[in-house]
């Protein structure tokens, strides 16, 4: 079991990448490459499901709805164990990254804490996970709720876009998650940040050298020897950007993708009863050129009409191209959260679960 103090022995605020590169015992950089799971070849390999987290702020949260740890909403036992009765061998997990948002920039051990945990629960379940880092550095959680006022002003931050000292510390917190994290039997990648959104905040162009910004210090720091390096295009890791991405990342990293088209269908209303048409509503895949991809993220709301036609589409269209797939989203099992979050959880629709059953059975791989 991966520990705080493991991972955080000689670990100080402002950490660079050499003392990263110290904190991180030997052994816990050693094991079989993990990249012959993201092949396309003879793939998909991973199938499972999304779940997301993020900073519980008690204040905004209460004790409750959130849970009263540093990360919520709780994952329970009983949503871990269903997911992988279920026959999944992939849960994504969408969370906070290991580094303070604020300066300096500082490696947060509830944080790691919470992540070595979940890498463990996965593990014991035979389930693959992907950490996707949805906040770190110059970019909190809030900034996937950019025009909405139901938490403070003071807590959107998206200064990552404009602050070169957080986009160098974001590349470092990435480098220090594979290092840490990378030989965990149960990780299968990580993605870099989740939903980049640049262009959605005034800053298109910079997503771009950011990424090849974050690609660059992975690589010289063989970062991803073991575990993969994922990167998501540009506007909320949407498949249009793929190749500006790929332009500027190179070979290496694998996109990780995310399909929510077309959105007055995915994110409809209840009441709208706005069909999905296979014929004209086609999944937009990436050009083959691009290499290695996976769709992190896919779904609808759960009252959409035709909502298994809609996941049986985008699946099929997945696994012929032999791409790994994460369905959004798995339920936590935790009640204050499920009773006002619940209009995209897949448990929730009987005939969506029977679709979800019968593809999963087809998973061989499990974590060692």
């Amino acid at each position: 079991m991966i520990t705080r103090r493991t991972l955080l022995s000689g670990a100080g605020a402002g950490l660079a990448l050499t003392g990263a590169a110290e904190s991180v015992p030997a052994g816990l950089r050693l094991g079989a490459g993990k990249r012959d799971l993201w092949s396309m070849s003879g793939g998909p390999h991973l199938r499972g499901a999304v779940i997301v987290q993020r900073r519980v702020y008690p204040s905004l949260d209460g004790g409750q709805f959130l849970g009263s740890g540093v990360v919520g909403a709780p994952v329970t036992d009983q949503a871990l164990d269903d997911l992988a009765a279920a026959g999944a061998n992939l849960i994504s997990w969408s969370g906070p990254g290991p580094f303070a948002e604020s300066a300096p920039y500082a490696v947060d051990s509830a944080i790691v804490d919470h992540i070595a945990l979940w890498l463990d629960r996965c593990r014991a379940r035979g389930l693959y996970t992907v950490l996707c880092l949805r906040s770190g550095p110059g970019r909190s959680a809030f900034a996937f709720h950019p025009d909405e006022t139901w938490y403070p002003a003071g807590l959107y931050d998206v200064s990552v876009w404009s602050n070169d000292a957080a986009q160098a510390a974001w590349a470092q917190m990435v480098v220090w998650t594979l290092r840490a994290f990378g030989a965990h039997p149960a990780l299968a990648g990580v993605v870099a940040m989740d939903e980049p959104n640049g262009i959605d905040e005034g800053h298109g162009g910079v997503w771009e050298p950011f990424a090849a910004r974050i690609a660059g210090a992975v690589a010289a720091a063989d970062a991803d020897r073991v575990t993969p390096l994922l990167l998501s295009p540009d506007r909320w890791a949407r498949t249009a950007h793929a190749a500006d991405l790929r332009a500027a990342v190179g070979p290496g990293p694998i996109l990780a993708l995310h399909d929510y088209e077309p959105w007055t269908y995915t994110h409809q209303d209840q009441g709208d009863r706005r069909n999905f048409n296979a014929r004209s509503d086609l999944l937009n895949r990436p050009d083959p050129a691009l290499g290695p991809w996976a769709m992190m993220e896919f779904g609808a709301v759960r009252y959409a009409p035709g909502l298994t036609d809609y996941l049986e589409d985008r699946i099929m269209a997945f696994e012929a191209a032999g791409a790994n797939w994460a369905a959004f989203r798995w339920t936590h099992g935790w009640r204050p959260y499920e009773a006002r979050e619940d209009s995209m959880t897949l448990p929730h629709s009987p005939e969506a679960m029977a679709l979800m059953r019968r593809v999963w059975s087809r998973n061989a791989r499990r974590p060692s």
